[in-house]
């Protein structure tokens, strides 16, 4: 999107005008007071307003306005603001002039109403920006640049550098907050609202106790009602066994390291058998022995404490950071797809119409030369060297425009097919994952992610002790073999006599390992029973689903209905809460994988202004910039010299509009930006800037007459301004110009 125009109806020293500009560089150079940061400070004024009234208001009229042209991809916008007044006229037409959206009504500087907010959700869908600040922090540089500083600025960056996607995310998260603060007045990330909302009304309705009876209320259900009651009792059976199935596992755990204990020491494994009529009893016999080195249950019980998995894969880091990789690849895709795009948009068409139409003039010309007779055969012969001439240049661009469009296509296929690579990647992840029974969704791994990393040490003592166990109970089972097997051949080899003390103790072993087996018997016929039961479940909610609503009357009291609504509320809240907090994580990482093409493309360009000096640049999480010195330290920006922190800055605006280019960017405004920089330095940010401008629109405000002569032989667009609007403003103004004009 470029800035076509200006048009200064009333607005400072203006009166009346209409300033053009080109794509490419745009050069508006005059003396000092001529007006050219003025005209620098109509752009965001039209865009946002201003609370500098007094400043651009002429003295003695009531009446300041101007009006912005942008035109690109096949549209324009124009946006008029009554500066005074604050409002607004947008209207968006394609290149038939058809109206796309229109708006008009009053948006000041910081306002809260409905069309304001309308005003700046059109303004982000067209031009990119809606925000003042993020403006001034990106595509405007005045004398007095504005850092990158602020959290609410810095939030406004990273979606900005991150793209349409994290914006899309982030009108999801604005959704969830909204959501929220609609049911509660609580505010768990900052300060409570002051109006109570539902969920605060209704517990104040509920809170007093012993009043009158209540009448009831006749309310109309459908006769599912029996199959829901039913759908509910076989969930609590089903959570009171799984519960069950969860001691059981732990009864078994405990039996195999009390046999692992004991069995060296030769003494009993279990004081007493397990009854063979309830399985209860054995699920709740003692767990683990105090000489177990440590405790499963403890660490379970920690694990599930921080969220993690209760039994989590010894594979979790490698299948987390193979995650983290597929999606690193996903996000280098998108730069790619969106050059293949601009490129595909400039590859020029071939002007057939107009091709078509000089050979038809052609053709006439030559139709007219023999009726009149005046030299045909010569015209004739030109006509069609010429006709010759431009259907082969047309059939050139032709071929020329479809190789592009090919070599674009072969590019774009190889570019799918790695994608769909990294997909299948992704797909087979999931599997893996829900194989191991953890989560696959994108913003879950990387909850789980942050987790693993905090709790690394709680992890790698549960599959410690999980190695152990299992090396313990291979070891033991063998002695077990090897003990039976010693009994037996002594007991077969002795004639009489007091049997040894060793035939006991294998027999006791044995016993135990029977014990166990039988344990873990009852526990897979348990198992079975569960998903036989989880299996009834699913198919009673698919009848509740299928059941028509067939109504009839129940009795319900106000209370019951509050109660139930609070409950509904409370669990809509939570899940509205713990949705923002991963929404919010997921934006966070997402945002920094796209800083490191930012920080790579701003630490080439700063490099070539300083020479090589400072080579490498980046930013923090609150997109605060710190170069590196001598190959080691990181120093923040603030600690250098006014022109290096300018030269830092024009690096960063520039880069930005490198790696966003989504078609929607505005073009650069730079208010003589080069005063703090030396002759070296300045010559390589014009050649810098110069580049810049290719692709896009650059507009450099400058009183150097040095830079008129380059402009001159560089072919850019100039816009002199020699302070003769100040002349016309004495002319066309009041009576009271004149009178100063004597004084």
């Amino acid at each position: 999107m470029i800035l076509r125009s200006v048009e200064l109806e009333s607005f400072g020293r203006f009166r009346g005008q209409t300033i053009e500009f080109r794509r490419g560089m745009n050069l508006v150079i005059g003396p000092n007071e001529a007006g050219k940061s003025t005209l620098a400070e109509a752009i965001p004024a039209v865009l946002f307003g201003t609370d500098r009234l007094e400043r651009f208001k002429p003295w003695g009229r009531n009446v300041c306005s101007a009006a912005l042209f942008f035109e690109g991809q096949g549209r324009t916008v124009q946006i008029k603001r009554n500066l005074i007044t604050d409002e607004v006229e947008l209207l968006e037409k394609n290149d038939l002039y058809h109206i796309l959206s229109q708006f008009s009504g009053k948006v000041p500087l910081r306002g809260r109403s409905a069309s304001y907010r309308k005003y700046r959700a059109l303004l982000e869908s067209l031009l990119g920006v809606a925000d003042e600040g993020l403006f001034r922090a990106t595509y405007f540089f005045g004398h007095h640049p504005q850092e990158w500083s602020g959290e609410d600025l810095a939030q406004k960056l990273r979606t900005l550098v991150s793209g349409s996607a994290e914006a899309d995310y982030a009108e999801i998260l604005d959704d969830l907050l909204d959501e929220h603060f609609q049911l509660t007045r609580i505010n768990p990330w900052g300060r409570d609202k002051k109006r109570d909302r539902e969920y605060e009304n209704i517990c104040q309705q509920v809170a007093p106790e012993g009043g009158t009876e209540a009448v009831p209320t006749f309310v109309e259900i459908d006769n599912s009602a029996d199959l829901k009651a039913e759908i509910e009792k076989l969930s609590g059976e089903l959570e009171n066994d799984r519960h069950e199935h969860e001691k059981g596992r732990l009864y078994i755990k405990s039996v195999r390291h009390q046999m692992m204990v004991d069995l060296p020491g030769k003494a009993s494994l279990v004081n007493e058998e397990p009854s063979d009529k309830e399985s209860s009893t054995v699920i709740e016999k003692p767990s683990i022995d105090k000489k177990t080195p440590i405790n499963d249950v403890a660490l379970s019980e920690q694990l599930a404490a921080v969220g993690l998995p209760q039994n989590p894969p010894r594979e979790l880091p490698e299948l987390l950071a193979e995650a983290a990789q597929i999606r690193q690849e996903l996000a280098t895709f998108q730069q790619p797809f969106s050059a293949l795009n601009n490129r595909e948009k400039k590859i020029p068409k071939v002007p057939w119409t107009v091709l078509l139409s000089l050979c038809m003039i052609l053709v006439a010309g030559t139709a007219v030369s023999w009726w009149q007779s005046f030299y045909s055969q010569w015209i004739s012969l030109g006509a069609g060297v010429c006709c010759t001439l431009l259907l082969s240049w047309g059939g050139w661009q032709h071929i020329s425009r479809k190789k592009a469009l090919d070599d674009c296509q072969d590019k774009r296929n190889r570019l799918d097919h790695k994608k769909l690579e990294v997909q299948k990647k992704q797909a087979f992840l999931s599997e893996r994952c829900e194989a191991f029974g953890l989560p696959s969704s994108a913003i879950d791994l990387v909850r789980l992610h942050k987790l693993v990393t905090a709790n690394h040490d709680l992890l790698e003592s549960w599959w410690k002790q999980t190695a152990l166990s299992v090396e313990d109970l291979e070891v033991c089972q063998n002695k077990s073999v090897t003990d039976d097997g010693g009994a037996s051949s002594h007991n077969d080899t002795s004639e009489g006599g007091e049997e040894p003390e060793e035939k006991n103790s294998s027999i006791k072993v044995g016993e135990d390992e029977r014990e166990l087996h039988q344990l873990e018997s009852r526990m897979a016929e348990f198992e079975t029973e569960l998903k036989q039961k989880e299996t009834c479940l699913q198919n009673l909610r698919l009848q509740l689903k299928a059941v028509p609503a067939e109504k009839n009357s129940k009795v319900v009291t106000p209370e019951a209905t509050l109660q139930y609504r609070k409950h509904e509320l409370e669990k809509r809240i939570l899940v509205l809460r713990k949705s923002v907090n991963l929404l919010a994580g997921a934006v966070d990482e997402f945002g920094r994988l796209h800083l490191s093409s930012l920080n790579n493309e701003a630490s080439k360009l700063l490099s070539k202004i300083t020479g090589g000096r400072y080579s490498a640049m980046r930013l923090d999480e609150n997109m605060a910039p710190s170069l590196q010195v001598d190959g080691q330290r990181w120093v923040p920006a603030e600690s250098f010299s006014k022109g290096t922190v300018d030269a830092i800055y024009i690096a960063l605006r520039i880069a930005l509009a490198k790696v966003r280019n989504d078609g929607r960017s505005l073009p650069l405004m730079l208010d003589d930006p080069f005063v703090h920089l030396d002759q070296k330095r300045l010559s390589t940010a014009l050649n810098m800037v110069d580049l810049a401008s290719t692709d896009g629109q650059l507009i450099l405000f400058s009183h150097n007459l040095d830079l008129g002569k380059r402009a001159a032989r560089e072919r850019w667009h100039v816009v002199a301004l020699d302070g003769g609007a100040a002349d016309t403003a004495q002319k066309e103004g009041s009576d009271h110009a004149r009178q100063l004009h004597l004084l």
